[in-house]
């Protein structure tokens, strides 16, 4: 739709916009992130710009960017840029893969390799390189596996070396992630000198989590992970951030797996499905569900965690406050997944042992060389973000191609890895596809509970906290 009519003051054009019915409203959204809730009579008002340039509806649609003319169009591009600001920079997230071998054996593992392999130190200085190659002045180096604690030696030497060599002033980050089984008080305190993030898994009470994340031998982790996720609290004096990851045993357990949170102090819990990547293949049939039986449980996880804030406990869904930071803010958080055309490779890359790097971590998950980008140990950073290969992968992405008339356009994305992995096919069938199911659903239930009542709107800002511009 691209509707113009003229005012008293001048010519103004309603931005074509997409529709979909949300409860007893209508979502209306356009490209640049404008959004508003409509009436059916709304609705038909804004179809016949049935309005007087004076009357409230009109000045709220001039408000919420669904209307424009010559004084408010500079904010409108201001509110694109700010919401794809991922467009306009460089890669940002730097994912060292410094082992590929575990001492658990989690049943849905999609990293696990059957080729044991640690990145030496040659390999490491050839990733801070490429680090500092970037012309991203935020940059994050983060540890990952395998293990990236069976490794410490190179984990060590990357942490120091970055500090030492970052004298071009880029704002650096770097961060561990790790199963919280390895670590002792001599890791703990180098890992607090140099101000190293640290994020494990909990997949909620003992008997979900020790249901997939176990020793070789079969034991749970649940124990011992509790116990390092309370010294390291109580050395670096600030919570440790944990995720789960929800299987098909954890679906009944939604009020118990959140609860563990509370009862942890989190402020936020990341309810991710599990993909169907890497050695979760083998286990499928154990681990993994519909996207449909997911989109149950997320619902009634997100319902009873609403009902949590609401008796006074702070906790936030963060895939919902991701959404939330582009729905109500405008704002682009950074996040990879939720990047139109996909962050792989233009905000992220992969190193793996040997050097070889990919653009996104299901990528290097999927088993398959084609989305191999080359070799760091030969290959130049810029030469690697011309890769083929890699604009293919970019191109499968771009949801305008796929979903143009989805109301959630302006802040929804697709994994092209995942999709390819299911359907062996990079032009996806977007409706087929399990995560455009699950984002589409998790859209969906956010704009319902805003249509639902104020009280609902009013946490979902709490989550997002920063100042909404949109309300």
């Amino acid at each position: 739709m691209n509707t113009q009519c003229a005012t008293k003051s001048g010519d103004f054009a309603v931005i074509p916009f997409n529709r979909k019915r949300i409860k007893d409203k209508y979502l209306v959204s356009n490209m640049f992130g404008g959004w508003d809730l409509l009436t059916d009579k709304e609705l038909n008002s804004l179809h016949s710009f049935a309005c007087e340039e004076d009357a409230p509806f009109f000045k709220r649609l001039y408000e919420r960017r669904i209307i424009v003319d010559e004084r408010n169009l500079k904010n409108l591009l201001n509110d694109y840029r700010n919401l794809n600001s991922n467009l306009f920079c460089d890669t940002s997230l730097h994912i060292a893969v410094v082992t590929t071998r575990c001492n658990l054996q989690c049943r849905y593992c999609q990293a696990r390799s059957k080729k044991a392999k640690d990145m030496n130190i040659e390999v490491a200085a050839r990733v801070l390189k490429y680090i500092f190659d970037t012309k991203n002045r935020f940059i994050t180096l983060e540890f990952q596996g395998g293990e990236p604690l069976l490794n410490w030696d190179t984990v060590k030497f990357l942490i120091e070396q970055a500090h030492r060599i970052n004298t071009v002033g880029k704002t650096l980050k770097i961060a561990l992630v790790s199963n919280f089984t390895l670590l002792d008080d001599a890791k703990i305190s180098f890992l607090s000198d140099f101000g190293v993030e640290i994020c494990g898994s909990l997949d909620g009470p003992k008997h979900v989590h020790d249901k997939s994340r176990v020793f070789a031998n079969g034991t749970g982790s649940y124990d011992i992970v509790k116990r390092s996720l309370k010294a390291l609290q109580e050395k670096l004096g600030r919570k440790i951030d944990v995720m789960p990851t929800i299987t098909k045993y954890s679906l009944p357990y939604f009020k118990e797996i959140v609860d563990e949170y509370v009862a942890l102090g989190q402020t936020g819990i990341a309810l991710r499905p599990v993909n169907k990547l890497g050695s979760a293949c083998d286990q499928w049939l154990d681990v993994g569900y519909t996207p449909e039986e997911f989109i149950s449980f997320y619902r009634n996880a997100m319902d009873y965690i609403l009902e949590r804030n609401k008796q006074g406990f702070f906790i936030a869904e963060r895939t919902a406050t991701l959404m939330l930071e582009k729905i109500l803010n405008r704002r682009d958080p950074g996040y990879i997944e939720l990047m139109n055309p996909c962050g792989a490779g233009r905000s992220q890359i992969v190193y793996m042992p040997d050097g070889s790097c990919y653009p996104c971590d299901e990528a290097r998950m999927a088993g398959d060389d084609m989305f191999k980008l080359g070799n760091i140990t030969v290959d130049d950073y810029e030469d690697v973000m011309k890769k083929e290969n890699l604009l293919h992968l970019l191109e499968s992405s771009v949801m305008n191609l796929w979903d143009n008339g989805s109301a959630f356009s302006p802040w929804i994305a697709t994994c092209p890895v995942v999709n390819y992995s299911q359907q062996n096919n990079f032009v996806p069938k977007i409706f087929c596809s399990s995560i455009h199911k699950i984002y589409t659903a998790q859209f969906e239930y956010i704009f319902e509970k805003i249509v639902e009542n104020e009280e609902n709107l009013e946490i979902f800002k709490r989550w997002v906290k920063k100042e909404v511009r949109h309300a």
